[in-house]
């Protein structure tokens, strides 16, 4: 079976922050795409991937501040995809929407294959009145019989926001899912240091050293917000 994972993020993202995505990848031996593009939404980008990358079984996602934290976290999720009709990934309820009463999996991490998105038709990514960005994937596979894989938060740095489910009720900034993918929420320029430490403990020293000697040559363009 064949892969392609991919993330996405704008101007207002910390320069650092996908340095360091993509060097937690390197280090656990896998490709990430970044799709930089000032134009797109979130759900523009989902839609956009999920309707064009025809050449893979399997399309992942991942916010640009979220990142694996073992090296078989892709073992783990096509594991879960290998049965039909199935999508996995992070649980999450958006708070604002229909008094918190939803449960989906999140667009800053899952698995879904390119066959059973065709079969579905494509679902529409874009937030809607009452959706956020990605929900409606969930809502149309569950109401055309498929399954969902939720991966629970397993540990929680900052407890913040509620999650509809009797046991696994809590999410917030710095979360980790299944004990493999961890998510800091938000990657602006001033809310990214979470970020930034969780892939230091990961990354190997001789690592954080080309990172920090690369960030220290490089300067941000002129009228850039960081």
């Amino acid at each position: 079976m064949t892969y392609k994972i991919f993330s996405f993020y704008n101007r207002f993202v910390n320069p650092r922050v996908p340095m360091y995505q993509r060097a937690v990848f390197k280090h656990f031996g896998y490709e990430i795409a970044h799709i930089v593009n000032e134009a797109f939404s979130h759900g523009d980008f989902l839609n956009h991937i999920c309707r064009t990358v025809q050449d893979t079984d399997y399309l992942i996602f991942f916010d640009i501040d979220c990142i694996p934290l073992r090296k078989d976290w892709l073992k783990l999720l096509l594991h879960d995809l290998q049965e039909p009709h199935t999508i996995a990934g992070a649980a999450q309820t958006a708070n604002h929407l229909r008094n918190a009463q939803n449960l989906y999996i999140s667009p800053f991490f899952f698995g879904v294959s390119t066959a059973y998105l065709r079969q579905l038709g494509y679902p529409d990514m874009r937030m809607k009145g009452d959706m956020d960005a990605g929900q409606n994937l969930t809502e149309q596979i569950i109401k055309n019989g498929g399954q969902v894989k939720y991966w629970w938060p397993t540990h929680i740095e900052e407890e913040q926001w509620y999650l509809h489910h009797p046991e696994h009720n809590k999410f917030g900034l710095g979360t980790t899912y299944n004990d493999a993918v961890y998510h800091a929420f938000f990657s602006r320029v001033d809310l990214s240091d979470r970020f930034i430490r969780k892939c230091n403990g990961v990354l190997p020293w001789y690592t954080r050293w080309a990172l920090r000697t690369r960030q220290r040559k490089w300067q941000p363009p002129e009228g850039h917000p960081w």
